[in-house]
C-alpha cells in the first residue's frame, strides 16, 4: 500500500498524535508588553538580498530591495520592536523573543569578523537599520561611504582580473561597481540612452549642445560655452530668449563672460580709469 495516499497519510498523523499528545502553545508573557514603535532597514545599494531567519522571519525570507535608479534609498523592510520565534520542547511549543534592534542588527551585520565575513555584512553593499523614516541625511552618507569602499576594493580586483587576462573570474559585484561609478570596461560595457538628430538622423546623446554633423541642438548652450554666437543664432532664423547669456570665456580659466557690450548685457559696468 503507497504511503502517500490520503487514508495513509491520516492515518500517520493520527498515529503521531496519539504518541506525542496534543500540543500545547507557550508564549512569552513579556509580548503583552512589547513596545510598540517599529524599525526601518533600508537599502542604497542596486542590489537585492533575502535574509532567512527560520520562524523568527517570514516564509521566504526577510527581503530587502533594491535602490532603484534616480532614488536616494529603497522602500523600507519594517522591524517590529520584538520578534518572535518558535521552537518545541516535548508537547510544548514555546516562543522565544529579541529586541527589533538585536534583529536588524543580526539582518544587516551579522558577522563581527575581519577578513573572513566579507560579503556575510550587507552593510558593506548600502544596507543599514534605523529608528528614522525617512533616513537622516548623516546616516545615508555614511551607508553610502561604507557601499562605496566595498565598491572600489572590487574595482580593484578587477583591474588586477583584466591585467592577468582573467576575465572569466569578474564577479557580479564588479559589475555593480562598475554600474555605479559609471566605469566603461571591456567587461561592462555602458549601453547609453540615445535620440535621434533631427538634422541627419544619427544618434545623439540627451544634452548635447551640437551634434558631430554640425546641427545645433541647443543654441543657447552653443551660445553659453562659445561655440555659436548670437550673430549665428540671428542668420540662421533663431529667436533667442533676451535672457540668453554671453558665450564664457574658457581661454583664462574664469567664468567672465566675453562681449559684455553686446546685447543683452545692458546691466554691465564699464571698467574704471586709474
Amino acid at each position: 500500500m503507497p504511503n502517500d495516499t490520503p487514508a495513509a497519510i491520516f492515518a500517520a498523523r493520527n498515529w503521531e498524535a496519539q504518541q506525542t499528545g496534543p500540543m500545547t502553545l507557550v508564549d512569552d508573557p513579556v509580548l503583552h508588553f512589547a513596545p510598540r514603535h517599529v524599525l526601518y532597514i533600508f537599502n542604497i545599494g542596486p542590489m537585492a538580498h533575502t535574509v532567512f531567519k527560520g520562524s523568527a522571519g517570514p516564509v521566504g525570507g526577510y527581503k530587502i530591495e533594491p535602490c532603484e535608479k534616480g532614488e536616494p534609498y529603497s522602500r523600507p523592510l519594517i522591524i517590529p520592536s520584538l520578534v518572535v520565534d518558535t521552537y518545541m520542547v516535548e508537547n510544548e511549543i514555546k516562543t522565544h523573543s529579541v529586541t527589533g534592534e538585536f534583529m536588524c542588527q543580526d539582518i544587516v551585520h551579522p558577522m563581527i569578523g575581519r577578513t573572513w565575513s566579507v560579503g556575510q555584512n550587507l552593510d558593506d553593499f548600502g544596507v543599514f537599520w534605523t529608528k528614522n523614516n525617512p533616513p537622516t541625511p548623516a546616516e545615508l552618507d555614511k551607508a553610502r561611504g561604507q557601499m562605496e569602499k566595498t565598491f572600489r576594493a572590487a574595482l580593484t580586483e578587477a583591474t588586477m582580473l583584466e591585467a592577468t587576462n582573467n576575465l572569466k573570474d569578474i564577479t557580479p559585484i564588479m559589475r555593480y561597481a562598475a554600474d555605479y561609478f559609471q566605469e566603461d570596461r571591456p567587461w561592462n560595457r555602458l549601453y547609453r540612452k540615445t535620440a535621434e538628430c533631427p538634422a541627419c538622423g544619427g544618434p545623439t546623446q540627451p544634452g548635447r549642445a551640437i551634434h558631430t554633423c554640425g546641427a545645433v541642438l541647443d543654441w543657447p548652450a552653443a551660445i553659453r560655452f562659445g561655440l555659436k554666437t548670437k550673430a549665428d543664432a540671428a542668420a540662421a532664423g533663431i529667436e533667442l530668449d533676451a535672457r540668453t547669456p554671453a558665450p564664457r570665456d574658457f581661454h583664462d580659466g574664469s567664468d567672465k563672460a566675453r562681449g559684455m557690450t553686446d546685447e543683452g548685457s545692458q546691466n554691465a559696468k564699464p571698467k574704471r580709469k586709474r
